[in-house]
């Protein structure tokens, strides 16, 4: 098996106009997931991420404006999987993917030697 790390994507503005209970909602539909992927040995670790960021490092040249991005990183999920394929099918059954609510970056972790 190998390891894929899930980046969830998701508009930030809408996060932070959610009320409580509606929060509490998307919580306990990721939470039923998780135990999914626990039911079939996918799930290795996952948390979600607090709004506020900093970016650290080189700037990055682009062509023309900057794009006024509401979306952000808001969780992840480290899982295993036979392959690409197989994470990529996994991310699909998200219930925020099939409502609609996020997108979900789907990238394989590379082996080092240790």
């Amino acid at each position: 098996m190998q390891k894929f790390l899930f980046l969830i994507r998701e508009d930030l503005d809408r996060l932070s106009q959610m009320s409580e209970q509606e929060l509490e909602q998307d919580i306990a539909e990721m939470n039923s997931w998780v135990e999914e992927l626990i039911k079939f040995d996918n799930f290795i670790s996952g948390d979600p991420l607090e709004n506020a960021s900093r970016i650290v490092g080189r700037q990055v040249a682009t062509d023309g404006m900057f794009i006024d991005s509401k979306e952000g990183i808001s969780g992840y999920f480290i899982i295993k999987a036979a392959n690409m394929e197989q994470a990529v099918a996994i991310a699909t059954q998200c219930p925020h993917i099939v409502q609609g609510k996020i997108s979900i970056e789907v990238r394989q972790i590379m082996e080092t030697p240790q």
